[in-house]
C-alpha cells in the first residue's frame, strides 16, 4: 500500500555511503562491495502484460447502486490508476480527462476497443467495479473495506502475413491480452470501529488509494514493502 517513510532511494544511499567508508578505511575490492550497494528489497513482476512503449487509454465502469453510493468512483478511479501506471516513464497513458470527455460523448459505449481506436492507442484497459463497500454488510457499526474489480486490457495492432510482418496498410485488429480480478479487503487485520475518530469519507478515499495501487500492480511491478498494509489515516 504506502511506502515506508525512508524510501529506498534513502536506504541505498546510506549504504553506498557505508560501503564507501568501508572502501576508505580498509582497502578491500570495490568489486566486493557492488553485492552491498543491490537493492534491499527484489521487485514483484506485474502478471499483466508488459505496457513498455505502449500507449494506453483507461476506462472504469460501475453499476448505478455503487455510483449511487460512492459518486465519483469511476472518474477517481481512473485518475489514481493513471497517476500509477505514469510512475513508469516507458508507458504512455491519455489523460483521464480527455477520456472523461469521451465517456460523456459516448455515454452508452460497450466496446472499449473503439476508444483505443478514437485515441489511436495501442492498448484499452478496463476496470469494470463489481463491489466497492466501506462497511460490512452483517455489522454497520464498523468500517471494513471491500472491492471487487474485473480488468481486460485489449490491444490494437496490425495483422501480419504469412511470414509474420505486420501489414501497415491494414487496419489494426483488437486482442484480449489480459482477464483477471483484483479484489481487495481493507484492513486486512480487522474492521475499524465507528467510533475509532475515522470518518467515513477519510475511510473510502483510504480505500480507493488501496483499490487503484492493487490494480496498478497488474501491470507494474512493486517493491515487497509496498504490500505493508498501511492504516493512519491524516497522520492518526
Amino acid at each position: 500500500m504506502i511506502p515506508h517513510t525512508m524510501t529506498r532511494t534513502r536506504r541505498l544511499a546510506a549504504t553506498a555511503l557505508a560501503c564507501g567508508l568501508l572502501l576508505t578505511t580498509t582497502g578491500c575490492d570495490p568489486r566486493t562491495l557492488l553485492y552491498f550497494l543491490q537493492p534491499f528489497e527484489p521487485t514483484i513482476p506485474a502478471p499483466g502484460p508488459s505496457l513498455k512503449n505502449k500507449k494506453v487509454v483507461v476506462l472504469t465502469a460501475a453499476d448505478s447502486g455503487t455510483t449511487a453510493q460512492s459518486p465519483g468512483l469511476e472518474r477517481d478511479l481512473a485518475r489514481q490508476f493513471v497517476r500509477n501506471l505514469r510512475k513508469s516513464k516507458k508507458i504512455t497513458v491519455v489523460d483521464p480527462e480527455r477520456v472523461s470527455d469521451w465517456i460523456q460523448g459516448h455515454p452508452h459505449w460497450t466496446d472499449p476497443v473503439q476508444a483505443a481506436r478514437d485515441f489511436e492507442a495501442d492498448v484499452v484497459i478496463v476496470l469494470e467495479v463489481e463491489l466497492f463497500r466501506t462497511r460490512h454488510p452483517g455489522d454497520l457499526n464498523v468500517l471494513q473495506g471491500a472491492s471487487k474489480v474485473h480488468i481486460q486490457a485489449f490491444e490494437l495492432k496490425y495483422p501480419t502475413n504469412t511470414k509474420g510482418k505486420p501489414m501497415t496498410d491494414q487496419e489494426k485488429e483488437a486482442d484480449s491480452i489480459y482477464d483477471d480480478y483484483c479484489e481487495t479487503e481493507f484492513p486486512r487485520r480487522g474492521p475499524i470501529p465507528m467510533d475509532a475518530g475515522v470518518g467515513e469519507p477519510t475511510f473510502k478515499s483510504k480505500l480507493l488509494q488501496v483499490v487503484s495501487s492493487e490494480c496498478s500492480w497488474h501491470f507494474i511491478e512493486h517493491a515487497q514493502e509496498d504490500m505493508i498494509e498501511e492504516v493512519r489515516f491524516n497522520g492518526r
